[in-house]
């Protein structure tokens, strides 16, 4: 009886125990599927989301594109850095170089009146292709003594040469023309302008187009503000270019026409009032170059003197009164030498 009740017993822990053991093997797998299946379904939930969201992104884009002007689905794509360099490179292959050309030049004649009218002349023969006389001014001369003159010329470029040429030519016999010549290649910067009118031009029609389109005072207000700074910024590109053009087109050429010296008439006039004049003149301006350092050094040296006068006198009474003393001594001793 005992020994079947403990088989019965035993069979009864077995049976549990292999219950206990499947339980604790299965559960493991059991998570693992699980989380598998979870993992799936979150990898799943997020591919639909993300097929959510660009299907949205598309809707969404699809709304802007529709309340877009034409002008902004028209525009073109922006080209790369490296087919802008391109670009300008080949224009500024296409265009001639543009060289400002500027020159100096200072010559001694024999007469500057006769040398003036000879340059003015021959500005004036080159009028058609655009050359005129920027500035002309006359220093000193007399009726028989010819004046300094300086004058500012814009010539041809290609005349350039031909010019200062003749500029040398009129200096007197015996004296050597002094002359510079300077250029200024600009071709790059005009190429670079001409790039940005074109950026700037196709803007200003995109924002034209856009302020027709317009469908809100803001938005039209908007646009025109932008619009008015490009056409600014156009206008004055155009006139950096046109200078430029201008400026390459024709030379600047500096004259200075200097009497020579051995060619003006020897002035034998006396002129004592002159002389009386300068002579006034000298006088005055020394005298006031005397009121000029002793208002200097009273002003600079004032305040040392307040201290150093005062310290010399004490000192020249100090000693004074020494050698007083002295000297009354030496009578005293003296006195009581003869006096015994």
């Amino acid at each position: 009886m005992i020994s079947r009740r403990s088989k019965v017993l035993a069979l009864v822990g077995s049976l549990a125990l292999i219950s206990l053991l499947a339980a604790c093997s299965s559960s493991p797998l059991s998570g693992a599927s699980n989380t598998r299946v979870q993992t799936e379904e979150g990898y799943g939930g997020t591919a639909g989301g993300g097929d959510y969201a660009r299907n949205s992104d598309a809707v969404a884009g699809a709304g802007e594109s529709a309340n877009l002007p034409a002008a902004q689905e028209a525009a073109p794509p922006a080209p790369a850095d490296g087919s802008v360099a391109v670009d300008q490179a080949a224009q500024q292959q296409d265009i001639q170089h543009l060289i400002i050309r500027t020159g100096q030049i200072a010559v001694a004649v024999d007469n500057t009146r006769d040398a003036q009218k000879n340059i003015e002349q021959m500005v004036n023969s080159m009028a058609a292709q655009g050359a005129f006389v920027v500035s002309s001014n006359v220093y000193g001369g007399s009726t028989d003594v010819s004046p300094s003159i300086d004058m500012v010329i814009r010539v041809p470029a290609d005349r350039f040469d031909d010019v200062m040429n003749h500029i040398t030519g009129l200096a007197a016999k015996g004296t050597v023309p002094t002359s510079s010549q300077s250029g200024q290649d600009v071709t790059e910067e005009y190429v670079d302008l001409q790039s940005r009118l074109k950026s700037l031009e196709a803007a200003r029609d995109r924002l034209q187009q856009i302020m027709e389109n317009a469908q809100t005072t803001e938005e039209l207000l908007q646009a025109e503000q932008q619009l008015t700074a490009r056409e600014a910024e156009i206008e004055s590109i155009k006139g950096r270019m046109q200078y430029l053009e201008k400026s390459a087109a024709l030379s600047s050429i500096t004259i200075s026409l200097q009497p020579y010296i051995l060619s003006q008439p020897v002035d034998d006039r006396w002129r004592p009032a002159e002389t009386v004049r300068r002579a006034f003149e000298a006088l005055l301006e020394s005298l006031r170059d005397v009121g000029d350092f002793l208002i200097t050094v009273t002003i600079f040296c004032g305040p040392y003197l307040l201290v150093i006068v005062p310290l010399i006198w004490f000192s020249v009474r100090f000693v004074r009164n020494q050698l007083r003393k002295r000297r009354e001594r030496r009578a005293a001793a003296a006195a009581s030498t003869t006096n015994p």
